[in-house]
């Protein structure tokens, strides 16, 4: 339990209701500035305890957190798009609830704002198989494991039913410009072998380059329990939709732009989502290519036309109705005999992206640094932008295609907000889905390159780290 423990003993505090901090952070320029952390008052749950929520301010970005999931219930930032005398007008760039109450109540099945895990994205049938050790180093029969089948009856889906994202974590923020929640999941917890202990850090720091804006980080540990003997698989992944519009924007995601400079790489998959454990080319499927930036509503299209198997004025008009009325009732699917040859598209379902892509190392990269560019996220008429890096070796884009306008029902959502397909876009850095390899895969194997964790007794921790950084567009 190496590095988990050297940064739960390094990070530490204690926090009181009301209470504020504020540090002094110095930029690479040595200019100044300063990062504030307040508690909110804490949301009591019936016989659950309380609900912590915690504020983060630095610059002109204000972000808001909980500790049920540990999630990021809101990130406001201003109109860069303002003339200088003008005031700055300011939007919540987060789907969310309206409070986490109404997170912890509606059972956030669309995965809102929080962590997920034990092991993000889908696993194939609800289970996996795994080789534990015994204790004088022999290798144990392969044992498989059943897990809950909450996608649709047929896969199991970031934790199950009662995964990391519908807990409660505990807290604390420290006397610095971090907010610290830890989640204890014992042996048999979601179905999973080996106990574990999960440590969420969340800092808002200055960005490098740059005096406006600033850069939210998280950094997701997890070891074994103390004593524990049993491997299992670890996965975590921020799950929050954005929408740098505002969360409730009418045009919601089609005007941004989205560009994944080192993604010329995805996962395929079949008719249930799961990845086919092959690598391809966005070459060979070009609606699936961002490396060049790319509107959501010019993507959207060509993926109606490539993959979803519509005429091409089918897939404009689908896009163009929400941009020229705004309307929330209408939800685009699948023609009823499915979509494009070799889709794997079902009939009948909604379409838009719900992708793994492989985030490429470059020979520039530095060498000291686990951190690979994601993606770039930027909506023009605001200004607005998000970077998003990585140690993670994919992401999932998403595109919120099964927001319905119905779940999560209206008046729990912020703003008593309308939230329907294409209105948030989620940037899941991750390991690939379903990729517990029961023991090591070929080196040859490019799909293993990207595989699931495995905390093992005597092994390594698991770290995963993810920066947004937000600020204006060039």
């Amino acid at each position: 339990m190496k590095t988990a423990v050297a940064i739960s003993a390094a990070i530490v505090g204690s926090a009181s209701a009301w209470s504020t901090l504020t540090m002094k952070a110095c930029k690479w320029h040595c200019c100044y500035v300063d990062t504030t952390i307040s508690e909110l008052p804490s949301i009591q749950i019936p016989s659950q305890g309380s609900i912590r929520q915690f504020q983060l301010s630095l610059n002109d970005v204000t972000v808001q957190l909980s500790s049920l999931g540990a999630s990021i219930n809101s990130i406001v930032l201003p109109d860069y798009s303002s003339a200088a005398s003008t005031p700055q007008s300011f939007d919540d760039v987060v789907l969310s609830y309206k409070s986490p109450q109404e997170q912890y109540q509606h059972n956030n099945t669309q995965f809102f704002s929080a962590i997920v895990g034990r092991v993000a994205n889908r696993i194939q049938d609800g289970k996996f198989q795994l080789q534990q050790q015994q204790q004088d180093g022999s290798s144990e029969d392969i044992t498989t494991y059943n897990l809950d089948r909450n996608d649709g009856n047929v896969n199991h889906l970031h934790g199950g039913y009662d995964g990391f994202c519908h807990r409660i974590w505990e807290a604390e923020m420290d006397d610095q410009n971090h907010v610290k929640f830890t989640l204890i999941s014992n042996d048999g917890d979601q179905g999973y072998p080996g106990g574990i202990k999960i440590t969420a850090i969340y800092s808002l720091v200055a960005n490098e380059d740059d005096d406006i804006g600033a850069k939210l980080r998280l950094q997701m540990y997890g070891c074994l329990q103390e004593g524990e003997t049993k491997a299992t698989p670890i996965a975590l992944a921020q799950h929050s939709y954005f929408n740098l519009a505002s969360h409730s924007s009418s045009e919601r995601i089609l005007k941004h732009v989205l560009h994944m400079p080192r993604c010329d790489k995805f996962t395929p998959l079949d008719n249930t989502s799961i990845p086919t454990r092959k690598v391809q080319s966005v070459k060979d499927v070009t609606a699936m290519d961002f490396c060049q930036p790319r509107t959501i509503s010019d993507a959207l299209v060509h993926y109606g036309e490539e993959m979803v198997g519509l005429t091409p004025k089918t897939a404009e008009d689908n896009v163009q109705q929400i941009m020229n009325d705004g309307s929330t009732e209408s939800i685009f699917k699948v023609p009823k005999e499915g979509g494009a040859a070799d889709s794997n598209l079902d009939g009948d379902k909604p379409y838009g992206f719900d992708h793994n892509y492989v985030i490429n190392r470059h020979d520039d990269d530095d060498a000291n640094s686990a951190l690979r560019l994601a993606a770039v996220l930027s909506h023009p008429s605001t200004r607005r932008s998000m970077s998003i890096l990585t140690s993670a070796p994919g992401v999932q884009l998403y595109t919120s295609n099964y927001l319905s306008g119905t779940n999560p029902p209206s008046d729990l959502c912020k703003d008593n907000s309308t939230y329907s397909q294409w209105q948030g876009i989620c940037l899941e850095t991750q390991t690939f889905p379903d990729s517990i390899y029961s023991t090591p895969p070929e080196a040859t194997d490019e799909f293993g390159k990207g595989r699931c964790f495995i905390l093992r007794p005597g092994g390594d921790d698991y770290l995963h780290e993810v920066h947004f950084a937000f600020g204006r567009m060039p």
